[in-house]
């Protein structure tokens, strides 16, 4: 897979986008773990490289398993009918002081996108990243999805430096 490194600096504490037809959320349950898995193969289904399928055990093992993650990093998008339009995972490289928070996993229901939805979820894990003292936010995209790097380049990211898996 040829891997797109990119940051942002934040310089600001981000403005929180909101929107009335959307309400973010952290992830609660069982039941999200399912509606989550059901998303991303969703979300992710036509993509040129293809990403495999995600099971719950995906889910388990890749998020909730690893050390440090919590249910406060995943950010969940709903509809005013609670139904999932969208999700991103706050994850961290290193550890300790050498942690460096990281966009993970943003989500879209194909349906749901070209309507701000992204840009909410963006904006509020950069808002809990800066509530935690991070300047910088980091995230690795396929080069090959296009339409990910444009978005991720609109709201400021760049060519990352120095960052290594």
């Amino acid at each position: 897979m040829l891997v797109q490194q990119l940051s942002r600096s934040l310089s600001e504490s981000p403005l929180v986008r909101t929107s009335e037809d959307i309400i973010i959320r952290h992830f609660e349950d069982v039941a999200d773990t399912r509606r989550w898995v059901e998303l991303i193969n969703l979300a992710f289904k036509d993509l040129n490289p293809p990403m495999r399928r995600w099971t719950e055990a995906d889910f388990n093992l890749r998020l909730m398993e690893q050390p440090g993650w919590s249910p406060e990093d995943l950010f969940l998008a709903c509809d005013q009918k609670d139904q999932l339009v969208g999700s991103v995972s706050l994850s961290f490289r290193g550890s300790g002081s050498d942690a460096r928070p990281a966009v993970h996993l943003l989500a879209v229901r194909p349906q749901w996108r070209r309507k701000g939805v992204a840009r909410m979820l963006v904006t509020t894990l950069e808002s809990a990243a800066w509530a935690r003292g991070f300047r910088e936010i980091f995230l690795e995209t396929h080069a090959g999805w296009h339409e990910a790097t444009r978005f991720y380049a609109a709201l400021g990211y760049e060519p990352a430096r120095n960052l290594t898996k």
